[in-house]
């Protein structure tokens, strides 16, 4: 019997029709098409889906999956990211909170902000802790968009274990959280003041033509999606997150990410640690 665990060995490799056909059962059940993936990265999460549902080969888990909605949407969770946690990479987020801060004084009013692939809500809530720390009018500005259910589901009910927020100011976690009981012991709740700046929405960054609100943003944070996506989807979903950006407004990429040539020149280094970009002003319209 083929060992499912030794996925990074060439003959190994799942049989290329087995795979499309795989993906194509999620592309019919839930309108995902992960074909822009990247290859590796949606193969190892497929053989992972595969050893849990104890599948012997991809041709026997491809006839279960067919015949198995549970097992499709299991499937589903495992490949779509949900990994994140409140304030996560604190120094980057401090620059961004001075960064809002500046726009906010050169400019009172509502900010806009859009958290794209918000995982389970931990990125979206922190930023409207900030937002509502800074002084910006309170409002739903805050658009957390998500393709999988389950993590837009998460952020809705906005229950929190105590590791998510390892990297939190106590402040802010005394401030925005309250104690609450959640499936695994202890966890914590988000205040519905700040639910209240949140709007969690489905929208597939990978396949949308358009961004899932028609206001341009002031911070578009799209942290650790891009890197799963092959090149040519990289270039395509960076342009529509380019399109959604007010003049002078914020790009915020993940560690590992950077845009190729700078958006085309639509954009400038605010920070390089943080992957802090802004929008060239004149240039969003182009």
């Amino acid at each position: 019997m083929t060992n499912l665990a030794r996925s990074s060995a060439p003959a190994d490799r799942l049989p290329n029709v087995h795979l499309a056909e795989i993906l194509a059962v999620v592309r019919t059940r839930y309108g995902l098409d992960l074909t822009g993936y990247r290859r590796g990265t949606v193969e190892r999460r497929v053989r992972t889906a595969m050893i849990a549902a104890g599948a012997s080969s991809s041709a026997a888990y491809l006839d279960r999956l067919r015949a198995d909605r549970r097992l499709a949407g299991d499937l589903l969770a495992r490949l779509t990211v949900k990994v994140s946690r409140f304030y996560r990479d604190a120094a980057a987020v401090e620059r961004v909170r001075e960064a809002l801060a500046a726009r906010l004084a050169a400019a009172p009013g509502p900010l806009a902000v859009w958290s794209a692939g918000c995982a389970r809500g931990e990125e979206p809530y922190s930023l409207a802790m900030l937002l509502d720390d800074l002084g910006a009018p309170a409002g739903p500005h805050v658009v957390a968009t998500d393709v999988a259910p389950d993590a837009l589901a998460a952020a809705e009910a906005a229950t929190y274990p105590a590791t998510a927020l390892g990297e939190l100011p106590p402040t802010y976690r005394d401030r925005y959280l309250t104690p609450a009981l959640g499936t695994a012991g202890a966890a914590f709740r988000v205040h519905p003041a700040i639910r209240a700046r949140v709007r969690a929405l489905r929208h597939d960054l990978s396949a949308a033509r358009a961004p899932p609100d028609p206001r341009r943003f002031d911070l578009v944070a799209c942290r650790n999606t891009l890197i799963y996506f092959q090149p040519a989807l990289q270039r395509r979903a960076l342009e529509l997150l380019l399109d959604a950006l007010a003049p002078g407004g914020l790009l915020w990429l993940g560690p590992a990410e950077w845009p190729a040539a700078l958006g085309g020149g639509r954009l400038e280094i605010l920070d390089r640690r943080a992957r802090l970009f802004r929008a060239i002003r004149g240039s969003a319209d182009a």
